[in-house]
Parts: structure tokens; sequence; C-alpha cells
């Protein structure tokens, strides 16, 4: 199957939120629909709420300063902004005498006294005014006191306010006073009625704390398509924004990836890092007694140097893992190799400063102690020495043995012999390289050999390249070779093909 390109992935990803979005506008625009109209309740009732206790603080205040008498003190309370509000088309005065005045000056017929009804609790009740051509009614409080009347005209502006938000013709509401006098079937509506006979319309009904009204809010076809237009520029916008993250996303996921620190972690996931195996050989008898396992990196058919991810890995704290995974695979391939032949694996401080390596032997069941070997390199510095010296101990009691690798070149190496109880030591190319040359490491070189044979330590010589230096080194006691002079590092299926050649053409 062709794969996509980085091209059609981002454009798929940026699109793919969008069109999920859209294909689900019909179910967010039911949603969203049944949501505003929840909003719009809550809204109605805080309104409410609000102009209940804005009335009872200005008529409780009225009602305490009338003097009933329609003179100079009642009409500049009847006319005072602070009682003659928003909430309040219109209210007045009708005294016991017949007289009355009103908040424009003149009494005028708002309400049929004769037809008020007693107030059901306290000296308060609510009517209607008179219904004329077709008009809608006004809700009017009233309060007797002492066969006087004071009344307070409502005004419906702000239900019609309320209900022109988010879109006109979306809502219908009924109001339906739950007082003596007052019919239930006497509607008070507010908006536009069709709503309410609209196929598929929905309504909730709630009666405010504060309020002795019902109501009964309707929403119909005008409210579903706004809210299904909004949740189309929803569905467009967040899914713009998701499509945009994900890209976003998708090419951080894809430079990391192409990051050198990424690729190793992707190569860890699909086990990339695998044994190169070169030979250590005795040059006294051509034999092939054991084997370096080299960390080499194997990805898409292509091998990678080791000094482009070795010290990089060992700065990320990725050595560690990858060294598990070599270590598995030799463990793998051990019954492969002749019964005699040990091969030896690299370590890093960590692996003995902690029990990493003892662990994984262990999951593995202790596998091979004589032929697994490991070797530390003196390089890195062991910051824990004590916990090193515990875990080699322990290791060795299985049967393991250890090599300093690097020998002379960095931290420590004598004290390290003399502490981690180490008895084979590696000498390093550096110091091969001196042979038959007037480098004053060449000093180092045979004083390492005469440390070494003094002490009986098995050595081991690394990056031989010529017959000179075999020569010289089998001169001065030491036979174990490993260098391109016998045998480069190989994979297994080629070590394998190696060994079946003649002493002559392998070397």
């Amino acid at each position: 199957m062709k794969r996509l390109s980085p091209l059609w992935i981002s454009l798929l990803l940026f699109a793919l939120p969008i069109l999920v979005g859209l294909s689900l506008n019909r179910l967010a625009g039911d949603l969203l629909a049944h949501h505003l109209l929840k909003q719009k309740r809550l809204e109605i009732e805080a309104a409410m709420d609000e102009r209940q206790r804005a009335l009872e603080a200005s008529i409780g205040d009225q009602l305490t300063r009338f003097s009933f008498d329609c003179g100079e003190q009642d009409m500049i309370l009847l006319r005072d902004p602070k009682h003659y509000s928003r909430h309040i088309r219109l209210q007045g005065l009708k005294l016991a005498s017949g007289k009355g005045c009103s908040s424009l000056g003149p009494d005028l017929p708002i309400i049929d006294v004769s037809s008020l009804p007693d107030p059901a609790v306290d000296t308060f009740g609510l009517t209607a005014t008179t219904p004329e051509f077709n008009t809608e009614q006004e809700l009017v409080i009233f309060s007797k006191q002492k066969g006087n009347i004071a009344y307070w005209v409502l005004s419906n502006s702000w239900s019609h306010t309320i209900l022109e938000k988010p879109c006109l013709d979306c809502f219908y509401l009924e109001l339906i006073p739950l007082v003596p006098g007052i019919s239930r079937h006497e509607l008070f509506p507010r908006g536009d009625k069709r709503i309410k006979d609209e196929a598929g319309s929905q309504r909730i009904i709630f009666t405010p704390t504060s309020s002795q009204i019902q109501q009964v809010l309707w929403a119909g076809k005008a409210l579903q398509q706004y809210a299904l237009a909004q949740a189309q520029r929803y569905a467009i916008w967040i899914g713009a924004m998701l499509g945009a993250l994900l890209l976003a996303g998708y090419w951080l996921l894809r430079n990391y990836r192409r990051s050198l620190k990424g690729l190793l972690h992707t190569g860890l996931v699909h086990q990339e890092f695998v044994p190169f195996y070169q030979p250590i050989i005795d040059s006294r008898t051509r034999v092939v007694v054991g084997f370096e396992a080299l960390l080499r990196w194997e990805r898409a058919g292509d091998l990678t140097s080791p000094g482009a991810f070795i010290a990089y890995a060992e700065e990320q704290g990725l050595i560690l893992p990858m060294t598990e995974q070599l270590l598995g695979k030799v463990i793998e391939d051990l019954p492969q190799l002749m019964p005699e032949q040990w091969v030896s694996v690299n370590l890093v401080a960590a692996h003995i400063e902690h029990p990493h390596l003892r662990n994984q032997l262990q999951r593995h069941d202790w596998p091979s102690p004589a032929r697994l070997t490991f070797e530390l390199t003196e390089r890195e510095p062991i910051r824990d020495i004590q916990a090193a010296i515990s875990e080699i101990t322990l290791l060795q009691e299985k049967g393991y043995h250890f090599k300093l690798d690097d020998f002379g070149t960095g931290y420590g190496g004598f004290a390290y012999l003399q502490r981690l109880g180490i008895r084979q030591i590696k000498i390093d190319k550096m110091f091969i390289d001196t042979i038959g040359t007037d480098d004053p490491k060449r000093n180092l070189l045979d004083a390492i050999i005469a440390f070494g044979r003094k002490s009986d330590m098995e050595m081991i010589a690394e990056g031989v390249e010529t017959q000179a230096q075999v020569n010289y080194l089998a001169l001065h006691g030491v036979y174990l070779i490993q260098g391109y002079l016998f045998a480069r590092p190989m994979p297994l299926h080629e070590l394998l093909q190696w060994q079946q050649l003649p002493a002559t053409e392998s070397a």
C-alpha cells in the first residue's frame, strides 16, 4: 500500500476535525438549541428576581410616605425617578373620596376599582389592564390602604428585550398569574405566538420563587435554525483549531522522529540495535577464542556508524536500553556459536552502579556464565565505587567475568583492577598504533604489558592491523588479538559463514 505524503497527511489532519464536527452538526444544533432554551429560562428568572427586589424596595418606600391626598408630597413620590423606574410604566393613586392622580398628573381609568379583588395574603394584590384591540395586557400591582388604592402598572418591555436575544422570533413567553381574581386560563403572551404552534417546538414551564406568575417558555424553528448555524460556525472554528493542533503535533512529532533522539527512540521500539561480532584470535594457534559484541544501528537496511550516536545515546541515558537490547540478542545468538567461544559485551558505569545488568541476567535465568563476559570502560568514571564492587562481586559469584576495556586511557585503571577484582585487561588501539614508531606512548604500552604479565592478567590487544604489531605483541607475551588484520565486526550470519572458511582465507 502506497504511503501518504506528508502534505496529504497534513491536509487530512487539518480537515478531519472540521469534517467530523460538520457531520455532527444536526445533533450539536439540537443540543445547543436546548441549551439556549434553558439559558433563556435562567435569564428570565434572574430578570424577574432583580425586578421583584427593585419593586419591593420602591413600593415599600412609597407606601410609607404617601399622604393619599394627591398633593405635592404624593406627586413628588409618583414622579420621583427613583420610584418611576424602567420597571413601572405608570403609577397612581385612587382616593377613597373618588378623586385620583397619576405619575402623568390627572387620574386615569387604568383599573376598575369596583372589580379589584381583595388581596389574599397581605396588603398587595395583582390584576391586569383591560384587554383592548388585541393588544398586550399589562400586569398591575395594587395596594388598599384605608379605602385608598395605590397602583403600579408594570412595564412588559423587559420581556421583549430578553426574548429578542440571541435572535428575533426565537422565543415565545406566556405569563400565567397564580393569584385570586385572575383566571389561570388568562394568559399574558410575550413574543410571537406562532412559535407555540410550530411542529417540534420545545417548552419549559417554571415559576420563579420570588413571583406569583407561572411562566411557559417556548422555542421553535427560528431558534433551531440559529443554533444550527452557530453549531456549524463552532464546528468550523473549533475544528480548524483542533486541526491546527493536530497539524502542529504531527510536524513536531515528525521532526522529533527525524531528530537523532527521536530516531534512537524509534530504533529501540523497532529493535534496530543489533550486535556485530569481532573475533578475538589466539595468534599462536590462529583459533578464534571469543568475540566482542559491538553495538550497531541497523535501520532500513543501512548501518549507522557508532561514532554518530553512541556518545549522544550515553548523554541522553539511552545507552542502557540499547545495551539491554544488544545483550538480549547476544544471549539468543550464543547457542549458534561454538561451545568453547565466549562473547564479551561492553558496559557503562551505570550498569554496575545499579542492578540493571544483574536484573536482566536474572530475568534470563543466569545464562551461560562461562561464555558471557563483560567489558567495563575506564573512559567514564565509576562514581559509586561501593555499589559497583557489590554488583560485580555478586555477578562474579554467579560465574561471570569482567574485563577492563581501554586500559590506560581514562580514570583509575589500576585502582579499578585492585578494588573491583578484575583479572583481564584490553589494551587500547592508541597504544597498539605506537608499535614500530618513536611515539612516546610506546613506553606506556610496554609498561602496561609488563604490569599485566607481572600481575598475571589476561591481556587482549585491540585494533591490531599489521603482522608487525602481532609479532611485537607475541614477543612481549600478548597473544589474544582483536583487529582488522584478522577480521572486521560482522553480523551473526556472516560470522557463521566466515568461520567455515579455512584459517588462511578467514585471516
